[in-house]
């Protein structure tokens, strides 16, 4: 066991770390255990104490009540009270019950002794005389103002008395029996304060075993130090001291100081075999000193080769230079050149390759033809070398052939084939060594090109990216010459150039680009924007501007790039608010209608009240005013009955029931409702007979027919006739509503059915109105599977149709 634990230092190690580990887990667990039993006892022990404390405390106040109830029993002499009484004698027992049965301590033993002699003296003595006492006292058979004593002793039960009893209950006198009722203070009083030294003592030993628990864990921590101090450091010194001493040594040697011979450590482990390793080197290096000191002819021949050796390195630097300074293969003759020339060859190749096809060969000293047979005379040599991804040399009668691949390091896969032949003698080993190198040096440069090639089409995939986002970019460096823009600025101010351009790259900013800022209607802004952006580089968000005298309005923000670790340029951003600032008109809009709309009725019924509280009016004047306010409450109900509408059919919450109903029967009532509120308009309707019964929600048509009669007459304000043609064709009923109105301008009806849009001319500011009824009749027609559409001439008059199935599918 000792000589395996000796072999391995990982052994010693983790021998030491699970020595610690064992040490800590178990005090630590032990600690735990301990500290968690004391806890969990006191824990027991105050819980017990604190549901004593809490039935001690319900007992007393039943008693309390119980004193009281019977009090009251006595005064008022109520039945009724009599149940509460027994439902607080019921609760009295089963405390006493408890505190019987779970008598832990002396003290509740006592307490519960104590508390059973007072309630069965009070339940068997004096609660019956009192029940009789009343009794006697309803019945007449007593008649006293106040409780006599002699009275109730003589109605006390003939009951033989116990005399161990502790209360006796004595009817001699009230004071007497006052005394003896209220004992259970006393009693109370006394058990609570037992239960109150208990606890404190239960928390004083809580305490106590949290120290001892401190105590055990300053133990442990004590015993872990003297576990590292007395083992593991002694084992981390030996080791250190060891490993300092070979260390200190193979210095000496590396110096050539060290003469002594090397004695090898007594170990079994690592440092044992790297001490062994490092004697046997140590004599190694020793023994080919003496043998290099007696061998100058070694040493001339080497001197010969490193002069032959010097003379290719030359050669070697030129062609390390030409792979490193060429970036395509159309200057790869060069390349092959000087490799014919350091191997003294007659000719050569570089052969390009995807997969198992040759794409290209670039030759020296071959003609065109050598240079077409090339593949099929040395393709069993090609295969070889593809097989074993190594040098490979062949003899074809005088002539030398060496068929070197050139291998990509990442993949592993053959990219190219170096083909040199010389004639009358072969290729060496060692030279077979230099072509691998000159292999690896090739196979960096093709890389190299690849990776020009990568970055190319990453730079194409950022410029196709920076196209196809919505926002418009300029990417400017100040202190360079790159000035571009992305195709999205073109198309932000349609410029001409735009529609055509399909360009894959980056646009670079041409005077026709500069120009476009004149489009800018706050132009001295913009033009101080771009000196503070690109020329102070204050960044960060920008200013918003409109082009084309508000035809669009856009948003600037600019963020400097940084990359390679400095500042590069500056890249803005333009993106087209045209939206949210249109949404921000119609907000501004709705306010501004809604704050219209809602302070005319509100105005009135505030006038038309302060009128009648301030004032003593007759009552025909009150019940006119009452009759505005109520029409002005009517029409502000109806205005946010219609924002509430608009909102719950655009959210999909508004709730349609579909039942039949007379279509034509509605249309006759809303033309007796609208004639009665104007005289000045003749409403007519025109229907054919079989048009009577439609499916669908008859309020939510009514509203819509509604809005639609009712902007006939607002519309007409000089009154005039009002014509509804009813028809129905192919299982779809139509009804078109025309008035002879003021009409609707061509600019206005395409928005007409947008919400809170409401025509702006001189004709229509007198006419109050939200903007929101169209809105809800399309929201209506819909919710039906129809339609509604507009035709009008401006100062004649206009038509609304409507065109709703006969059974439409409800919606969901």
């Amino acid at each position: 066991m000792k000589k395996w634990f000796n072999q391995k230092i990982s052994r010693q190690i983790m021998s030491a770390f699970y020595l610690i580990l064992i040490t800590l887990s178990v005090s630590s667990i032990a600690a735990y255990f301990y500290t968690n039993h004391q806890v969990m006892s006191a824990k027991t022990s105050l819980d017990a104490i604190s549901e004593r404390q809490e039935r001690a405390t319900s007992l007393w106040d039943d008693w309390q009540s119980l004193q009281y109830e019977m009090r009251g029993y006595i005064v008022f002499g109520d039945d009724a009270v009599l149940e509460t009484i027994n439902e607080k004698k019921s609760s009295l027992e089963q405390q006493t019950e408890w505190f019987e049965k779970n008598g832990k301590y002396k003290a509740d033993q006592i307490y519960a002794s104590d508390v059973r002699s007072l309630y069965t003296s009070y339940t068997t003595f004096v609660m019956p005389s009192l029940i009789k006492y009343v009794k006697a006292k309803q019945d007449g058979t007593v008649d006293e103002t106040f409780l006599q004593m002699p009275s109730l002793k003589s109605m006390m039960p003939q009951i033989k008395r116990d005399q161990n009893r502790k209360f006796k209950m004595n009817a001699s006198n009230s004071e007497t029996m006052r005394k003896s009722v209220n004992t259970m203070e006393s009693v109370f009083t006394s058990y609570r304060t037992s239960l109150q030294a208990k606890e404190e003592m239960a928390k004083e030993k809580l305490i106590k075993q949290t120290k001892y628990a401190e105590w055990i864990w300053l133990i442990n921590l004590l015993v872990l130090f003297l576990v590292i101090l007395l083992i593991i450091r002694p084992f981390i010194a030996r080791t250190t001291r060891q490993i300092q001493l070979l260390s200190k040594e193979s210095k000496l040697l590396a110096q050539g100081q060290h003469t002594a011979p090397l004695i090898p450590m007594n170990r079994t482990d690592e440092i044992g075999e790297l001490s062994k390793s490092f004697h046997q080197m140590a004599t190694a290096l020793t023994d080919n000193k003496h043998r290099l000191m007696s061998s100058n002819d070694n040493l001339e021949q080497a001197l010969r080769l490193t002069l032959r050796n010097e003379a290719h390195l030359k050669i070697r630097n030129q062609l390390t230079e030409t792979l490193a300074s060429r970036d395509t293969v159309t200057a790869y003759p060069a390349v092959i050149e000087k490799m014919v020339e350091i191997t003294d060859s007659t000719n050569g190749s570089l052969i390009f390759k995807e997969g198992t096809t040759v794409t290209n060969i670039i030759s020296y000293g071959l003609t065109e033809q050598e240079q077409d047979d090339l593949i099929a005379t040395i393709e069993p040599v090609i295969r070889r070398a593809r097989k074993d991804k190594v040098p490979h040399i062949a003899q074809f009668a005088q002539r030398a052939v060496a068929i070197t691949p050139v291998l990509d390091a990442s993949t592993d896969e053959i990219i190219a084939y170096i083909y040199l032949m010389r004639l009358h003698h072969p290729f060496d080993p060692q030279e077979q060594e230099e072509l691998a190198a000159f292999a690896r040096q090739l196979a960096l440069s093709l890389l190299r090109m690849r990776t020009f090639d990568e970055i190319g089409r990453e730079r194409e995939k950022t410029a196709r990216l920076l196209n196809s986002i919505r926002e418009s970019i300029v990417y400017i460096e100040p202190d360079g010459p790159i000035q571009l823009i992305n195709r999205p600025l073109l198309d932000l101010f349609d410029h001409p150039s735009a529609v055509d351009s399909k360009a894959e790259w980056l646009i670079e900013i041409d005077d026709s680009i500069t120009y476009l800022k004149n489009r800018v209607d706050q132009l001295s802004e913009f033009e101080r924007y771009l000196h503070q952006t690109f020329i102070n580089r204050e960044t960060g968000e920008g200013i918003t501007f409109s082009i084309d005298r508000e035809k669009r309005f856009i948003k600037t923000y600019s963020e400097e790039i940084h990359y390679g670790g400095k500042f590069r340029g500056i890249l803005l951003v333009l993106r087209d608010v045209t939206n949210e600032v249109e949404i921000d008109r119609i907000k501004n809009e709705l306010v501004s209608t809604i704050s219209h709309e809602l302070r005319t009725p509100l105005s009135s019924i505030y006038g038309f009240t302060e009128l009648m509280i301030q004032r003593d009016l007759p009552p025909h004047r009150q019940k006119k005013y009452l009759a505005a306010v109520h029409s002005e409450t009517e029409r502000l109900s109806l205005l946010i009955n219609d924002f509430l509408d608009l909102q719950r059919m655009e959210a999909n919450r508004q709730e349609y029931t579909f039942e039949p109903f007379d279509l034509l029967a509605m249309m006759k009532d809303l033309k007796q409702l609208h004639s009665l509120s104007s005289s000045s308009h003749d409403i007519r309707i025109f229907s054919e007979e079989t048009v009577q019964i439609i499916n669908g929600d008859s309020k939510k048509i009514r509203q819509l027919f509604g809005n639609l009669v009712n902007n006939a007459i607002k519309y007409s304000p000089d009154g005039g006739p009002i014509e509804i043609r009813v028809t129905e064709h192919n299982n779809r009923v139509t009804v078109a509503l025309t008035d002879y109105g003021i009409g609707i301008p061509s600019s206005a009806m395409s928005e007409l059915f947008q919400k809170f849009y409401r025509v702006d001319n001189s004709d229509t500011r007198q006419i109050g109105g939200t903007g929101l009824g169209l809105s809800i009749c399309r929201e209506i027609a819909r919710a039906h599977d129809g339609e509604i559409h507009v035709e009008s001439i401006e100062g004649q008059g206009s038509t609304f149709t409507v065109d709703l199935p006969l059974n439409p599918t409800p919606p969901l």
